[in-house]
């Protein structure tokens, strides 16, 4: 038997994005549950490279304060070339704040800040009906049958995301690269520092970054080989051989620094999906009173380390644009007030994640093709790195107050 329930806003899906955008518009007084289909809370991934843009967010949010109690500082970078050794200093961070978290301190901390029954778990989306000419409220059906009417659905659904498709944007896209993720613990102090370090070889391409004087994060990108990754994805102790196999020719230390990680810890992505950045372009953002923030909107491969810092980006955009028209007694049912939010919020944000989705697609296509493209590619990243530093100084505003 179905049940209706009015909410104002609706946020689907309790990862990241969504419960930044939840604490966001808590922040701005303004109410919203989560549906999160999953029985728990859980963290895809170890770990998430939080740049300077992110850690604005992190403080608009009220919690970066916390956050840094769990991470060191990246003060340095080194591309290392492992056949000649030749190293080159990187710009970390655009020379501001950068620090590797662990997914699960993220999603803890923000959690902790919401009002008590913020995130439902266990609620499944099976569909949602959009009027986008008149003043009805959206419907959205749960898998127990509850019906929901909020005055604003947004989409945090990730990568696949079911909202995203209302929407009207195209399935995301994938590169033919591969990436393992993973973590190590040293009893004693690591030798790595407060640095970024990037190992180049034929192709393969392995990244560490300290998480403090014990942990360390470490990625691995190389070429797809579709049918074994499928296979090894599922096996965590296959994830580690396989591993060790690409990086043969390595530095001692870096081999074994993938031995000693934490099982676990390890995970093989091995479809590292991306939004085309001419369908951003192409497409509104919002239908109706339906929007998408975070991977449902800009998903992007991690060459750039943007994607958690953006989707945090976005979080906070969307709850200033909601609290600035959504107060304004525009009609009686509060969806022209809605509509404007939402036209505002995919205004700001259009050419910021274009261009983001843009550099992401550069450089994951440069990845797929040859290892002689190495140096041009590293030049246009730090190239690409500066120019969206000075950018985002100049047209894009991440206020709460």
């Amino acid at each position: 038997m179905e049940k209706s329930e009015e909410e104002k806003i609706v946020i689907v899906g309790g990862g990241i994005c969504g419960l930044a955008t939840a604490l966001a518009l808590h922040r701005k007084g303004l109410e919203s549950i989560v549906l999160e289909k999953s029985e728990k809370l859980r963290a895809t991934g170890a770990c998430i490279i939080m740049q300077p843009n992110g850690w604005r967010a992190l403080h608009q949010l009220g919690i970066a304060s916390k956050l840094r109690q769990t991470a060191l500082p990246i003060q340095s970078g080194h591309y290392i070339t492992v056949k000649d050794g030749k190293h080159t200093d990187l710009l970390v961070g655009n020379g501001g704040e950068c620090r590797c978290l662990r997914r699960s301190d993220l999603m803890k901390t923000l959690a902790e800040e919401l009002p008590p029954n913020t995130v439902r778990l266990g609620c499944k989306v099976v569909s949602i009906k959009v009027d986008a000419n008149t003043s009805a409220y959206s419907i959205l059906h749960l898998h127990d049958g509850t019906m929901l009417m909020p005055r604003v659905i947004i989409g945090c659904d990730g990568v696949n995301s079911v909202v995203a498709s209302i929407v009207g944007l195209n399935s995301s896209r994938h590169f033919s690269t591969c990436a393992i993720r993973g973590v190590t613990h040293y009893q004693t102090l690591h030798p790595f520092g407060t640095a970024f370090y990037l190992f180049d070889k034929d192709g393969v391409r392995l990244g560490l970054l300290p998480i403090n004087h014990n942990d360390v994060y470490w990625f691995l990108t190389r070429k797809l080989t579709s049918t074994a990754d499928s296979m090894v994805s599922k096996d965590q102790k296959l994830i580690k051989e396989s591993t060790v196999e690409a990086i043969k020719g390595f530095p001692n230390h870096i081999t074994e620094m993938i031995n000693n990680s934490d099982v676990d810890s390890l995970h093989l992505t091995d479809q590292m999906r991306y939004r085309a950045p001419w369908d951003l372009l192409r497409t509104k953002f919002c239908k109706g009173t339906v929007t998408l923030a975070g991977d449902a909107l800009h998903a992007m491969a991690p060459f750039l380390a943007q994607g958690g810092s953006a989707s945090l980006e976005d979080a906070v955009v969307l709850a200033r644009c909601l609290s600035q028209n959504m107060g304004i007694a525009l009609d009686p049912t509060g969806m022209k007030a809605a509509r404007a939010a939402l036209d505002q919020y995919a205004k700001e944000r259009k050419m910021r994640v274009f261009w983001l989705s843009l550099e992401t697609f550069v450089v994951g296509t440069m990845h797929d093709t040859s290892a002689l493209l190495v140096e041009l590619r590293s030049w246009i990243i730090l190239t690409d790195q500066r120019r969206s530093y000075h950018l985002e100084k100049l047209i894009w505003r991440i206020e709460l107050d």
